[in-house]
């Protein structure tokens, strides 16, 4: 019998290899992932990945309910043959997991290994669906050259990426994350992704409503 943490790495990690590929034009998008010694006090008993609110919150995986292509021919979703920029669909407007703005901790907890670095991408809100735009994943510079990079060329986030433990990474964006929908993706080459909303800082509820007394 398997234990709970090996089928916990097969059916993530399965998902995401047999998932479509982004071409190879976004490889160099890896280097994103910055190796760090930070830590967290994060679950020792729970496999998969979460993400660090309240309390630690599983993130499911998701995979497109549609993807299509710019500048290039369908077959290189699977091939990669033609240069072009992937562009996946993920049902609803927000994510099951949700955090207030800050810097989130992700674990991805007892899995035994990963298909590529794992890398944080901002995701668009569409009329009744996120989307994310693999040609907008562009690595910018984060310290040092001549000029700032524009940050709005690129659904990239700087991450800072520590191994505590075997089989534990933890993730944590470099800067804080403003409101909006992300994705942790585990290897920018795949579009199977675990999707988060940051959501806007809650609201005193016992504050009294504008024009009431």
């Amino acid at each position: 019998m398997k234990s709970p943490v090996c089928w916990t790495a097969f059916s993530v990690l399965g998902m995401v290899l047999v998932s479509p590929r982004f071409t190879a034009a976004q490889d160099k998008t890896d280097t994103t992932s910055a190796a760090s010694n930070f830590t967290a006090d994060y679950p020792t008993n729970r496999p998969g990945v979460l993400i660090q609110a309240s309390d630690w919150t599983l993130i499911a995986a998701a995979m497109p309910s549609k993807t299509r292509v710019k500048r290039g021919l369908a077959a290189s979703l699977s091939y990669g043959a033609v240069p072009a920029a992937i562009v996946a669909d993920y049902e609803g407007l927000h994510a099951q997991a949700q955090v207030e703005p800050g810097r989130p901790v992700i674990c991805i907890c007892r899995l035994i290994s990963l298909p590529g670095a794992p890398a944080i991408v901002r995701l668009h809100p569409k009329k009744d669906h996120r989307e994310l735009d693999g040609g907008r994943m562009t690595v910018l510079p984060i310290v040092g050259g001549s000029k700032t990079a524009d940050a709005n060329q690129s659904d990239l986030i700087p991450v800072d990426v520590s191994q505590p433990e075997e089989m534990v990474w933890l993730v944590r964006p470099q800067q804080p994350l403003p409101a909006g929908e992300y994705a942790l993706m585990l290897g920018t080459r795949n579009i199977s992704i675990f999707p988060f909303t940051v959501a806007p800082a809650s609201v005193d509820s016992t504050a009294p409503s504008p024009g009431k007394h």
